[in-house]
């Protein structure tokens, strides 16, 4: 997609900018979520529950569920951030290659590193959002399970 000029990259870097603030907080607070049954059995149910561990007969199929849906969050956030900051680049170079550039770094196409420009960045986004809620969904499920015993 070719740019009209300064003032549109930079207001497409920005939007860029703030996305990727939001996923990488996405990231951090998945990346936490995957240890915090841990942490509520230790802390909120007291020395006997941390010394029985997280299930006494295997673990509860709900913290499965949380802790696969916190990794599906934490890998389309890593995807969504590389592939937008990738968007960003390929298109400042694009506008800015000749062909006296086109064979240096940055502005070369390299063909091993891949682009994905027919995906919607938007899918990865809604899914690292939507994974998220479902992780807490199933670890408050757990949660409460663990308080009812």
């Amino acid at each position: 997609m070719p740019l009209k000029d300064e003032d549109e990259f930079k207001y497409r870097i920005e939007i860029v900018k703030n996305y990727c603030d939001t996923a990488k907080s996405y990231l951090q607070i998945s990346t936490a979520a995957l240890a915090l049954p841990i942490f509520f059995t230790q802390t909120l149910l007291g020395k006997e529950a941390a010394e029985k561990g997280l299930g006494s007969h295997g673990l509860p199929w709900t913290l499965y569920a949380s802790w696969v849906a916190f990794l599906a969050s934490i890998a389309f956030s890593l995807l969504y951030q590389w592939l937008a900051i990738r968007m960003v680049w390929d298109q400042l170079h694009q506008a800015n290659r000749t062909l006296k550039n086109s064979t240096e770094p940055g502005f070369r196409k390299t063909w091993w590193i891949p682009t994905f420009e027919w995906l919607n960045r938007s899918l990865l986004y809604g899914g690292m959002v939507n994974c998220f809620f479902v992780g807490s969904a199933f670890f408050v499920c757990f949660a409460a399970k663990r308080l009812a015993f």
